[in-house]
């Protein structure tokens, strides 16, 4: 939420008044009184920012659940090939160089070492992974 709005300082306040997605996504709970209130956000403008980017932001989850699959070489039945440092994914890069040949791994990843504030669009524009999504692989390194 931080990086949608440059709202990273609210840190502390979200976690001393216990937010966490659930109450992040209660439009009816998080409001702007809530925001200026509890919060202790003065900036009106700002408050109204925080709701923009909590609309953006429970939008996304809803459109791309958790578990949602956008890609799966499994069911392809052709392994995804890159070369080592070239990756268009960070986290899947540094986590391949630690796998020995045969091992498993199951991989999360933060948004920074994923598809970042871009996300990922087909080339027709659709959204295929919401820009700052969290997302997961399975990984077995074949090579």
């Amino acid at each position: 939420l931080s990086e949608l709005q440059g709202l990273g300082h609210l840190k502390p306040e979200f976690l001393q008044n216990n937010v966490d997605f659930a109450l992040l996504s209660d439009a009816n709970v998080f409001t702007e009184e809530f925001c200026t209130t509890t919060l202790g956000i003065s900036n009106k403008i700002q408050a109204k920012k925080l709701i923009m980017a909590r609309n953006r932001l429970t939008k996304s989850q809803d459109e791309h659940p958790a578990g949602t699959v956008f890609d799966s070489s499994l069911e392809r039945g052709k392994n995804f090939t890159f070369n080592l440092g070239k990756g268009a994914i960070k986290a899947i890069d540094l986590a391949v160089r630690t796998m020995k040949v045969g091992e498993k791994a199951s991989v999360v990843c933060r948004s920074d070492y994923g598809y970042g504030s871009e996300g990922l669009r087909s080339s027709k524009g659709d959204v295929i992974v919401p820009p700052f999504g969290t997302l997961k692989f399975e990984l077995k390194r074949v090579c």
